[in-house]
């Protein structure tokens, strides 16, 4: 290479990593602005006012907040121990607390449905909170310690609690000490229940509840006796096996999925209505199973809607 060529060809090299670095400012300093506006201009927020006492949730802790006009607050537990103290800020959908900033929403529900409120306000029940993002998991501050103490009950079937209570194992599954298989939120393509799984709880597969999101087959071993209500709701598995002894399958067990195969055995005596159900209908699912079956009775008996093909075996 020429002495010539070699300059332009680092004369290239310098200007492409120029213009790296001024795009890299260039979005810090947009993401900063941006940040900036969400305060200067607070949108729809700028009417709110936190002021007053709050019962904030963090998966199934419960803390008392309280917030003052001036832009300060004070947390302490349920017994009244000063947990910290520190100073708070709104934006528009933005929560800033002492130097971090969330992301925001902030609920009044008679305010949100006075439209459709019929005869006295008084006679229904509103709630008021408000909740911020840390990372994926939601916290939640409630203006009445009943919501807070129901939303805890929630939380305690979700992935953040399972996680904080250590009961997923190095697989992803949250199995209790009865056997019933709670959750599973591992990133396998294809599992095998565990053999000590004698059920599987609603949504425990569900994805909306993130649960078996990269998981394309599930086999379900004969150990598994049920299949609670909605445990494959919403589930985006493409095969779902169940093995012979599978005796219970309980109503929408594997409704709104994304299912295109399941298999079913003939030891399924108990299957409750409506265990395929979709709003859209099925879509080219296929269906197997035996001849002579329970199985084979309840299709004929409780067709489901749309597209599907059922495969004798």
């Amino acid at each position: 290479m020429s002495e010539t060529k070699r300059k332009l060809s680092i004369k290239k090299i310098l200007i492409r990593d120029a213009l790296l670095i001024l795009l890299i400012l260039s979005m810090f300093t947009y993401v900063k602005c941006r940040r900036r506006d969400a305060f200067t201009d607070k949108g729809a927020y700028k009417t709110i006012s936190l002021e007053g006492k709050w019962y904030k949730v963090d998966v199934d802790t419960i803390t008392v907040v309280t917030v003052t006009k001036k832009g300060t607050y004070k947390e302490e537990d349920v017994s009244g121990k000063k947990i910290k103290e520190g100073t708070y800020e709104i934006g528009n959908h933005v929560l800033r607390m002492d130097n971090k900033i969330y992301s925001m929403n902030y609920v009044d529900e008679e305010k949100l449905f006075q439209d459709a409120i019929e005869g006295d306000p008084s006679l229904y029940e509103f709630r008021k909170y408000f909740y911020i993002k840390e990372k994926d998991r939601k916290i939640y501050y409630f203006d009445n310690d009943m919501e807070a103490a129901d939303q805890v009950e929630d939380n305690c079937s979700t992935n953040e609690y399972y996680e904080k209570s250590g009961m997923f194992d190095e697989n992803g599954f949250a199995i209790d000490g009865n056997g019933v298989l709670l959750a599973y939120n591992g990133n396998a393509k294809e599992i095998t229940l565990p053999p000590e799984v004698e059920e599987i709880a609603e949504n425990a597969m569900s994805a909306d509840y993130g649960r078996a999101v990269g998981t394309q087959k599930i086999t379900i071993p004969a150990t598994v006796k049920k299949i609670d209500t909605g445990a494959f709701s919403f589930s985006t598995v493409h095969t779902v096996v169940l093995e012979q002894g599978i005796e219970e399958i309980g109503k929408w067990a594997f409704g709104d999925s994304s299912i295109k195969e399941i298999y079913f055995p003939d030891s399924i005596a108990n299957i409750q209505e409506g265990i395929l159900d979709t709003e859209e209908g099925l879509n080219g699912m296929k269906i197997y199973y035996k001849s002579g079956s329970q199985v084979e009775r309840y299709f004929q008996q409780y067709p489901p809607e749309g597209e599907y093909e059922l495969i004798r075996q």
